[in-house]
């Protein structure tokens, strides 16, 4: 069976396969991070494989304005919960009646029906006509519009392009001088902040990572400082920094269990580092969370735990583990998985070929012989997968047949 965990990082999603982890005392005493100054994953561990994509970095552009041009014609005739609108559609439905009225009576009585159906067709046009004629309305109003903000709109582009070379200068040169422009360049930038702010959010990120590479943890604050005032030259608001500060621990901290080298030295840096940026144990809770079960699965490394399962064991079969689903429950035993909710599920351990932990949304993908995947949400979804691992592998055969 495989066994991965997955994790959206700010820089790109990540996918590691979790083996059997080592114990605490196997662990390496280097210091040495497993991220570069790129943020890219640094294999340091012999075993393990990784898999990471980076994120698409686009430049901030203007928004584009809705157009009535990109509305089909068709939905202009649905209501828009206007009386007009009824009033439309219950004009069109009239003249629809009408003309099949008037076929009806051509079928049966001859010519005369041809007033029926020429009266349903003008009931059914006027609605078609009034709406062109206030889409054309529309479209030149948008056009004047465009028109006269259009010096505005390429002002405000020029400003934006500046902008963004004085934020990228600054991943290259950290200087007073680079600080001073960037602050210029933000003060004369009238955009709304969503506009460009997760730019400056990923460069404060990218500097945060390179200097961490280059200066080590115990340089943290010096490196929060120099965060603090390229965050500030770069006009983002404290809870922006904020976060960015917390994606660099975050990116810090799942490169170190994915290399499986988050040991109590390690930890201990990373505690530095969050200590040294200001971040609190509750500011980051799904790797504070990670890291429990992490630790919790290298304690049972010598063997399986026994737990009291409220369900019928067949022979020399025993209850590993139970957990709280939040549609019922999850048993574990060294032969199967039982899924205790409305509907009960057994799934054999030989038929379960890979699992796979999706950490944001805290549930455990399981695939075995079935058509779909059966994802479950858990409190403990990386110590639960694991122990389905441990389960899945486990040789109980005599000796003699091993």
């Amino acid at each position: 069976m495989t066994f991965y965990v997955q994790k959206d990082l700010a820089l790109g999603p990540i996918r590691f396969g979790v083996s059997t982890r080592k114990r605490a005392d196997a662990i390496d005493d280097d210091i040495a991070l497993s991220t570069g100054p790129n943020g890219e994953f640094v294999h340091r561990s012999a075993d393990g494989f990784f898999f990471g994509e980076t994120a698409r970095s686009e430049e901030p552009t203007l928004p584009v304005a809705p157009s009535i041009t990109q509305t089909p014609f068709w939905s202009s005739l649905i209501p828009d919960g206007t009386r007009r609108g009824y009033v439309f559609l219950g004009l069109m439905a009239f003249g629809l009646l009408l003309v099949l009225l008037g076929f009806a009576v051509l079928v049966r009585k001859g010519p005369q029906g041809w007033v029926e159906v020429i009266l349903g067709i003008i009931c059914i046009a006027i609605p078609i006509v009034m709406t062109a004629q206030k889409r054309r309305q529309i479209h030149a109003e948008e056009e004047r519009k465009r028109v006269a903000h259009e010096a505005q709109e390429k002002r405000n582009q020029e400003l934006l392009t500046w902008y963004t070379k004085a934020l990228n200068h600054l991943h290259t040169d950290r200087g007073d001088a680079a600080l001073i422009a960037l602050r210029g360049e933000r003060k004369t930038l009238d955009l709304a902040y969503e506009i460009w702010a997760p730019a400056a959010r990923r460069v404060i990120l990218q500097i945060g990572l390179e200097e961490l590479s280059n200066r080590g943890v115990s340089e943290t604050k010096a490196i929060a400082e120099l965060l603090y005032n390229a965050g500030d030259a770069a006009g983002l608001m404290p809870e922006d920094l904020a976060l960015a500060e917390r994606d660099l621990y975050a990116t810090i901290v799942w490169h170190l269990l994915a290399d499986d080298r988050l040991g109590d030295v390690q930890e201990a840096e990373a505690r530095k580092l969050r200590e040294g940026l200001g971040i609190g144990d509750d500011d980051v809770p799904i790797e504070s969370h990670a890291i429990e079960q992490f630790r919790s699965l290298r304690s049972i490394a010598g063997g399986l735990p026994r737990a009291e399962c409220p369900i019928p064991l067949a022979f020399q079969e025993y209850c590993i583990h139970q957990a709280p689903l939040d549609t019922g429950m999850l048993f574990i035993t060294n032969r199967r998985l039982i899924i205790s909710e409305k509907k009960r599920t057994e799934i054999t351990m030989p038929k379960v070929f890979e699992i796979v932990v999706e950490v944001d949304a805290s549930r455990i993908a399981i695939k075995s012989d079935k058509k779909k995947p059966r994802r479950l949400r858990l409190g403990n979804p990386i110590f639960t997968a694991g122990l389905i691992d441990f389960a899945a592998n486990l040789d109980e055969r005599p000796k003699g047949f091993a």
